[in-house]
């Protein structure tokens, strides 16, 4: 794999920071990403030779062009009028159960919308909140756009769900009949499988431990845990959830110990963590923290380290999440990994090592904490060294 790095033009990270500004630049169309990357331009043509920088430019054209069309497809699927909806395959790891309201995302030919209901009987309500199966419902309802940003700073709902892939809502008026259905699509069977854990977890195990377990090791933050998130805030633990990408790792080196005890060549245990890392994203539901985490750790691997490992996992999430970095969580799991990556602790050993390195990844997300939410909780370095304690021990156990 280093062979190929050093065939590029600049180093990887040179090339990912003007991609980021590009990036910025095009999707959200700040000006402040306009001026960084002009500047970043001038300078790569002032400094470096013809042989360095044309390739440099021609790697940023295809990106463009790119990131271009991705953004005039969004537009134009915003602007088409879908016929009215009468068939949904609901993905099951998606409902959502609040007193009588029912939220869920589904697939109305073959597109994905984010649909709500008004339970009307308690049945009703029991068969969503305990259904594991992949279901298709005949409904009567009617497509709306989301709410958009009503006040300064406030929260655009509708740009959130572009960042998902959904343009359009839809308001059911009334489930006519409903069936099990079947798909060879893996995103559904994973759907199917991560609603399964989902519901086993609540039901095994009392609150608030099920809240922990279903949002740590399956990226689920449901309606329970928004209602203890000032509780977890107040904590400074919400910063674990948002970046809840800190486990991979240690789940990862878990499974690939075990098949090389179990005998697996070094080799065959590298290709198999591929499918292997698809099928536990999915779990989480493709949380962003934790494919970033997963890609970073596939990339390792290979012999991709540091700052080369952070921008080539950058550069794969714009293809495969494109949207990674319009949304806040996206932001904070690639900060952390930035500071991860540029810690130098080397001669700090035992617990100093854990201090010193909590203490940085608190310090270094504070500037994203007080720009998205305004505030800082002091108990998060410690809550931090304590996670990071607790996981290293447990690596050490296997």
């Amino acid at each position: 794999m280093s062979q190929w790095i050093r065939k590029l033009p600049l180093a990887p990270i040179y090339i990912c920071l003007l991609l980021v500004c590009l990036y910025f630049m095009i999707y959200s169309g700040e000006s402040l990403a306009f001026l960084a990357f002009f500047l970043l331009l001038i300078r790569l043509i002032w400094i470096y030779p013809k042989k360095k920088w044309l390739p440099t430019v021609a790697i940023l054209t295809c990106f463009a062009v790119f990131f271009y069309g991705r953004r005039e497809v969004i537009e134009q699927e915003l602007k088409k009028e879908p016929a009215s909806p009468h068939q949904v395959l609901v993905l099951p790891d998606t409902i959502k159960v609040n007193g009588d309201s029912l939220s869920f995302r589904g697939k109305i030919n073959d597109k994905l919308y984010q649909l709500y209901y008004k339970l009307r009987t308690p049945a009703e309500k029991n068969y969503f909140q305990r259904v594991t199966d992949l279901i298709t419902l005949e409904i009567e309802g009617e497509y709306k756009l989301a709410e958009g940003q009503r006040n300064f700073s406030g929260f655009n709902y509708q740009a959130y769900l572009k960042t998902q892939g959904i343009y359009r809502t839809v308001k059911i008026s009334r489930i006519i009949n409903g069936c099990v259905s079947k798909s060879l699509n893996p995103f559904d069977w994973l759907s199917t499988l991560r609603r399964k854990a989902l519901v086993s977890i609540k039901s095994t195990f009392p609150s608030p431990m099920s809240h922990y377990m279903t949002g740590l090791l399956f990226g689920d933050l449901d309606v329970d845990f928004a209602e203890m998130s000032d509780l977890y805030s107040s904590l400074g633990i919400i910063h674990l959830f948002a970046l809840s990408g800190m486990q991979v790792g240690f789940f990862m080196d878990i499974f690939r110990k075990v098949l090389l005890r179990i005998g697996f060549k070094v080799e065959w245990v590298n290709w198999i963590q591929i499918p292997s890392s698809f099928v536990y994203a999915g779990l989480t539901g493709f949380s962003i923290s934790v494919v970033r985490s997963l890609i970073q750790k596939l990339w390792s691997q290979h012999g991709v380290t540091k700052l080369d490992n952070f921008a080539l996992t950058l550069v794969v999430l714009m293809f495969v999440m494109p949207h990674f970095l319009l949304t806040t969580g996206g932001v904070l799991s690639c900060t952390y990994a930035f500071i991860i990556t540029m810690l130098n602790v080397e001669g700090q050993e035992g617990y100093r090592r854990i201090l010193l390195e909590s203490f940085c990844i608190s310090l270094g997300i504070l500037p994203i904490l007080l720009y998205y939410f305004a505030e800082f909780q002091p108990w998060s370095i410690l809550l931090t060294f304590l996670f990071l304690s607790f996981l290293i021990r447990l690596c050490c156990l296997f």
